[in-house]
């Protein structure tokens, strides 16, 4: 909340200035009530944009990620302004006053953004806001120095309770803690909300997964993990790069936001494609026997099984079709094996190729969305025997609430391996923010209407 406020006063403090330089505050000449509209408009558009773009979010804190960031929503925000302006055919605002504006808010949001790091720095230091953290492993040489200095100085927020390991660590300044096996009692009893792998120790892989379950902060130093296996960014502490695993999760007004945009489109689209709904569901009972929908069991949020709603667009037998297609055709089965879906489908009726090629079977997802079991944008739902194929990105993708389209749905869908989907995916939760779901919603329309690698 006081980033807001920060940046409102920013842009405040910028229009005024940006005024007083354009006209020294003679505005007799010009009609100040269209420049207060503008300012407001441009103020709305400009924290609405950050706000999606995940700015006021706590995981966004790295400093030169945020400067470019502002100076992204800036250039969006006078776009957005120019177009309003245009259309209500006012434009009677200075191109300079304009530029001065652009120049100063860009100054004075970088600044508040120090400002407001300098604060919490200093509220770290007095022990406000800190966060519980524990070391695990052996600590030797630099590492030693540089945990000292996090640990003295809390610039990083982090309070270091002790020290994990095999054996008794010996240490004058970190307190011994427990043996390894000992780590859920432990982080139950301290409250731990960080760790810090300083070196390779038994059992680390299960020890990475509870911490990630448990959406525990993970820190490490070199090769003491299989990175591998992980997603992860550097963070600078003392100049020293450090690993962290990427925390991927929606959560707070965000995620609250993303729900509320869900609700308002799915109710929306539902009321408008009623008609065709209706349409859809007459056209499959009169072609072929069966239910006019088709309900299957995918893996939903924290991997829940959820009940996935679809138009039926298949034969009442088609496992049993399929069984036996595969095992005539050596070729078409690792076509399946390979992209877990088939160009031609014998178990695909007519009216359920149509609804294929034009997406429209997916339509009765929006139930799914209103249920809260989907989202309108997210990963694929994935079918249950696709469990052991998903292996070590499921703790990642568990974590996001499936959607009815996402990067896959916008890249070539079918075009793309299994592979290549769950990577699509893992881009997806590793990067999200509000504005991406925005850009893949509007970039799903043009997708459908291609029928861009549809079948």
């Amino acid at each position: 909340m006081l980033n807001i406020i920060f940046d409102f006063f920013s842009l405040l403090i910028s229009f005024i200035i940006s005024l007083f330089l354009r006209f020294n505050f003679k505005l007799n000449n010009i009609n100040i009530k269209w420049y207060i509209i503008s300012f407001i408009i441009i103020a709305i558009t400009n924290i609405l944009v950050l706000y999606f773009k995940g700015v006021y979010e706590d995981k966004l804190n790295n400093t030169s990620i945020q400067i470019s960031t502002i100076f992204e929503g800036l250039i969006y925000t006078i776009a957005i302004y120019i177009v309003i302006s245009y259309s209500v055919k006012y434009t009677l605002f200075s191109r300079l006053t304009l530029g001065y504006f652009i120049v100063l808010a860009f100054v004075f949001q970088i600044i508040s953004r120090y400002f407001l790091n300098y604060i919490k720095i200093r509220n770290y230091k007095k022990g406000i806001g800190l966060i519980n953290t524990l070391i695990i492993g052996d600590i030797q040489g630099n590492i030693e120095i540089l945990l000292k200095e996090i640990d003295g100085e809390h610039k990083y927020g982090l309070n270091i309770i002790g020290v994990l390991s095999d054996a008794i660590v010996n240490n004058n300044y970190f307190k011994y803690v427990g043996h390894i096996k000992d780590i859920k009692e432990i982080i139950n009893k301290y409250n731990i909300k960080s760790i810090i792998i300083t070196s390779k120790v038994n059992g680390i892989d299960e020890i990475v997964e509870f911490c990630l379950l448990k959406y525990i902060s993970i820190y490490t130093f070199g090769n003491a993990i299989n990175l591998m296996n992980y997603p992860v960014e550097i963070v600078f502490m003392r100049d020293i790069p450090v690993l962290k695993i990427k925390e991927i999760l929606i959560s707070g007004a965000s995620a609250k936001l993303k729900r509320l945009m869900d609700l308002l489109i799915s109710f929306t689209l539902i009321i408008i494609l009623f008609p065709l709904f209706i349409l859809i569901a007459i056209l499959i009972k009169i072609t072929s026997p069966g239910p006019v929908f088709f309900k299957h069991k995918r893996v939903g949020l924290n991997g829940k099984l959820i009940d996935v709603y679809k138009f039926r667009t298949m034969v009442d037998n088609a496992e049993e079709i399929l069984l036996k297609w595969l095992e005539k055709n050596p070729q078409i089965r690792d076509e399946y094996l390979t992209n877990h879906k088939l160009k031609n489908d014998p178990r695909i009726t007519k009216v359920g190729k149509f609804l294929r090629k034009t997406s429209l079977d997916e339509l009765p997802q929006l139930f799914n969305v209103l249920k809260g079991d989907m989202s309108l944008v997210g990963p694929r739902p994935y079918l249950v025997r696709e469990l052991d194929e998903i292996s070590h990105y499921a703790k990642f993708l568990w974590r996001v609430p499936p959607g009815i389209t996402g990067l896959w749905q916008i890249s070539g869908r079918s075009k793309v391996d299994f592979e290549g989907r769950l990577k699509m995916d893992m881009q997806y939760i590793m990067n999200w923010n509000l504005w991406l779901d925005i850009n893949i919603l509007f970039k799903t329309i043009p997708a459908v209407l291609k029928k861009d690698g549809a079948y």
